[in-house]
């Protein structure tokens, strides 16, 4: 049997430090069940970084619209002065300080392709694939079209998070630069592809997870298909994307950060009779998959040891949309057998207890981002989050006594949210203060997300690709694809003036806090000691005296038990002679000095140990 001969390519802009997962799942997985197909994968996202350096790189590829718009200005030429002025505005809106200079940063990147891409032995490739996720739709299409311009006969597919069904089909039927079309996750209808052109036969099952043309010019296919057990995948290959790291001088210090999944899908998320019929309500990240599926806890361990072997790094990115709750204690537990100081990144939910947080960091956990996006637990049910403020609070001061940087969201302008909810937000971020501040997020419609698909339960109407995608993309593309951002008609100037106060605090909380790290160093803004039968608690204050508090005997006792959520049912079992009325009295006084946090019956105390090790070394005290 002949060599089959495989290009996978993936434009800016992901991060520079991170290598394609897409790309190297892919590989590996043609490796072991296509032995005869020859895989290449390009990241030329790479040389740009080398081209612009890696803290202008990310800078771009952290910003949405910027990065779409760079490419932009290559692929629409006849609206530059539109894609400068939409750069120049987006950029305002964040800082005060000069926006990239879109003219100079597009050419050198051209000149780049020019030397580096264009001219390529493309058409040597039986197929050449394009993996096309968040931020990647410009400048994909533009490489896309070099390409069909210099290899005619060039066959080309795309898949990924940005091409899944609508999106897709829509990519399809506007693009005759485009062959195939991926639909949901890649390796059996890649494979199904790769043997149907081996073939020579382009007809195949309407549900093998492909989009394709008929001899008519009719779009066929579209049904996902997907590994029924994700443990059957090979470790990821990054061979490539090493390599071409290595030819960067620029990144030569880089020491990537390893992605890896343990599962696919959201357990939270749940389809029903092909109805959503439980999700956040913003969230569209499943739209490429049907179901959940997780690894085997020790599967992930034994990868995660054999890429930190043969990459010499100890960093990873688990890139799950939200952890097998079922197998959390396992997975850390094999992970933390694997005996390798590790440095590891996950998304979390709110409800993730403090002796999981613990378990984490001990296994090598430094980052997480939560998905908290409010601290309205009005707001939250709402928003379908299955969640509440206590617990979003909770799992922000166990993040900060533990030394877990967390990069969570709060989400402004959610359509229906009311001035009960901004009331709710702003009273509690003042328990919050002392802990790492959440980033503010305008509410953005995705594609297909609960709000799109019941647009009238939200007061809003009219959808429509975001206006954005008119100066960005050609002729009349922005009109005829389907685009994973939209707008619509509705209550939006009324949720930005209604959560302007609640944006405000926030800039306030994060200079604040940033001001108080500086002066504090390591040491937590509100922190314990304990002294065996009395508690000292201290607050530090920007400009101001540290104030200190003294709780003696049951007060102490009963402020400690607190540490985690405990209901008044739960505290006055521990503590019997306590009679209810003394107790409220005590918590309300807590809760008055902002040093407890209390949400109906539930009560949480808010200082942090001023010796984390303690809590690492023995979780129970």
């Amino acid at each position: 049997m002949g060599t089959f001969r495989l290009a996978l390519i993936s434009m800016p802009w992901p991060l520079a430090n991170r290598p394609s997962l897409q790309l190297a799942t892919l590989k590996s997985f043609l490796k072991e069940k296509a032995p005869e197909v020859e895989t290449d994968c390009y990241h030329p996202y790479l040389q740009v970084g080398n081209l612009l350096g890696i803290l202008a790189y990310n800078k771009i590829a952290e910003r949405t619209w910027l990065a779409e718009a760079i490419y932009g200005y290559l692929l629409n030429p006849m609206r530059r002065a539109e894609i400068l002025d939409l750069v120049r505005k987006e950029h305002a809106s964040r800082t005060k300080k000069a926006p990239p200079d879109l003219k100079i940063i597009s050419s050198q990147i051209h000149r780049l392709h020019q030397r580096h891409h264009f001219d390529m032995e493309w058409s040597s490739y039986d197929l050449v694939g394009f993996s096309i996720c968040l931020s990647q739709l410009t400048s994909s299409l533009y490489m896309i079209r070099q390409i069909r311009a210099r290899h005619p006969r060039c066959r080309i597919v795309v898949g990924g998070s940005s091409c899944a069904g609508e999106l897709g089909s829509s990519l399809l039927a506007n693009l005759p630069e485009i062959d195939f079309v991926v639909s949901g996750e890649g390796e059996l209808p890649l494979l199904e592809l790769i043997n149907r052109i081996k073939k020579d036969d382009l007809e195949g099952d309407e549900s093998s997870g492909l989009l394709w043309r008929d001899e008519q010019g009719n779009i066929r296919g579209g049904e996902l298909k997907q590994l029924p057990d994700l443990n059957d995948l090979p470790v990821p290959e990054f061979r490539d994307y090493f390599h071409e790291l290595s030819r960067q001088p620029r990144l030569s210090n880089l020491v990537p950060s390893l992605p890896l999944e343990t599962s696919r899908g959201c357990w939270w998320h749940r389809v029903k009779k092909g109805s959503v019929e439980r999700a956040c309500k913003f969230c569209n990240l499943n739209l490429q998959w049907r179901g959940y599926r997780s690894k085997e806890p020790h599967q992930v361990a034994r990868e995660m040891e054999e890429l930190a072997a043969q990459y010499a790094s100890l960093k990873f990115f688990f890139v799950d949309n939200i952890l097998d709750n079922n197998k959390l204690h396992e997975l850390f537990r094999c992970i933390k057998n694997v005996r390798r100081d590790f440095e590891i990144f996950t998304e979390l939910r709110a409800s993730a207890s403090r002796s999981d947080l613990i378990q984490m960091r001990q296994t090598g956990v430094t980052q997480v981002q939560v998905g908290i996006e409010a601290l309205s637990t009005r707001l939250l049910r709402k928003i379908n989050k299955g969640t509440t403020a206590i617990q979003n609070i909770e799992i922000m001061k166990h993040c900060e006594e533990l030394g877990i940087q967390h990069l969570s969201n709060l989400m402004l302008g959610f359509p229906g949210s009311d001035e009960e909810d901004v009331a709710e937000t702003l009273n509690n971020l003042r328990f919050v203060m002392p802990f790492q501040p959440l980033r503010k997020v305008r509410f953005w419609l995705g594609q297909n997300s609960p709000v799109a698909l019941h647009p009238e339960e939200y007061g809003i109407r009219r959808l429509t690709n975001h206006p954005h995608y008119q100066r960005l993309l050609p002729g009349s593309l922005a009109n005829s694809l389907c685009l994973m951002v939209k707008t619509y008609v509705g209550d939006r100037t009324r949720q930005k003036k209604l959560w302007r106060p609640v944006a405000r605090e926030i800039e306030r909380w994060q200079q604040q806090y940033e001001a108080l790290r500086r002066q504090h160093f390591r040491t937590p803004l509100l922190s314990y000691r304990d002294g065996g039968d009395f508690l000292l608690i201290r607050r530090r204050a920007e400009s101001s005296e540290m104030e200190t508090f003294r709780l003696r005997g049951s007060s102490r006792a009963i402020y400690r038990f607190c540490e985690t959520r405990r209901t008044l049912e739960e505290i006055r079992r521990e503590f019997p002679d306590f009679s209810s009325d003394k107790l409220q009295t005590f918590i309300s006084h807590m809760v008055g000095k902002l040093l407890m946090f209390q949400e109906g019956r539930q009560v949480l105390s808010l200082a942090v140990s001023e010796e984390p090790h303690k809590v690492l070394c023995d979780p129970g005290k």
